[in-house]
């Protein structure tokens, strides 16, 4: 129980840090340059660029209501850390705007050519931030409540409902800035999409190999004792010959499978090997280091 309360603790903290991090971007590059990237954000900078209300109030005003509803359509399962990305962003905007008065001022957005450093290094931010968020079971509201209605009621699949939310708000962020700081925008929409994909699926830092040979105990060993990792074994049949394969699979970092390759090529030169990304791995073996690999294989030979 303690365990559990520590684990829903230490969400929390994260989620208020990923809010802190989406905050900066908005305050420091999203806001100054005028860049409306979608969702209740994204509004909320085109409400505020027009009638001067506080972004953080904006973004606390549209989302709670939001909330609300979600809540009496899909029940409790918006829940609290929802209710918390959305109240601490909205906080953390205004706290940054008072804790730093000039973050708005770090980059000269009056000349053009900085324009894409607020369209890159705030979808960088907001990336990192809404991914940090995400990660820990919360949401920021606003873009991912309308698609979840527009879904259940008008049976629209979520990501093009999402799409189709932000564009709205891109369109208007045309009317109101102009077709060329719309168009940024869609870049720093891209920018913060890919780098929660990132954020949430892995770094893509290990590779699936499989392994078809015909030198099983060789490729083990290699996999065992060499690099110290683990994997797993079957025999597949081939679909034009019908003859039995041995099928050896294992899951390596980037670096360690340029080792993997050299190895086998020296055991058996007709292995067939397949590579493919892996975005996540848990489990033993894995925090292995290639450089006491290569270690041990200097000592073996």
């Amino acid at each position: 129980m303690k365990r559990k309360k520590l684990k829903i603790l230490r969400e929390y903290i994260y989620i208020y840090i990923g809010t802190l991090i989406a905050s900066i971007a908005i305050n420091a590059f999203l806001v100054p340059s005028n860049l409306a990237p979608g969702g209740a954000t994204g509004l909320s900078i085109l409400i505020n660029y027009v009638t001067g209300i506080p972004v953080g109030t904006l973004i606390f005003v549209i989302n709670i209501p939001l909330f609300i509803i979600g809540v009496k359509i899909f029940g409790r399962s918006y829940g609290a850390k929802t209710l918390a990305g959305i109240s601490f962003l909205s906080l953390n905007v205004e706290l940054i705007k008072k804790v730093v008065p000039e973050i708005d001022k770090i980059i000269d957005f009056t000349n053009p050519s900085n324009i894409f450093l607020g369209t890159l290094y705030g979808g960088l931010l907001m990336g990192i931030g809404l991914g940090t968020v995400i990660k820990n079971g919360g949401t920021t509201g606003g873009s991912d409540i309308i698609s979840g209605i527009l879904n259940k009621f008008f049976r629209i699949p979520i990501g093009q409902a999402l799409i189709l939310i932000d564009s709205t708000v891109v369109l208007l962020a045309a009317y109101i800035f102009g077709a060329e700081k719309a168009l940024y925008a869609l870049i720093n929409l891209y920018t913060t999409g890919i780098v929660i994909n990132k954020l949430i699926n892995g770094l893509g830092n290990a590779k699936m190999a499989y392994i078809v040979t015909s030198e099983v105990e060789k490729v083990r060993k290699i996999i065992v004792e060499d690099l110290g990792k683990t994997g797993n074994y079957y025999q597949a049949e081939a679909l034009y010959s019908k003859s039995r394969r041995d099928v050896v699979t294992t899951v390596l970092r980037n670096r360690e499978i340029f080792l993997l390759k050299e190895l086998i090529t020296e055991v058996d030169k007709e292995a067939f090997v397949v590579v493919s990304d892996v975005h996540e791995v848990l489990g033993r073996g894995y925090t292995f280091d290639v450089d006491s690999t290569l270690k041990n294989r200097k000592e073996k030979e």
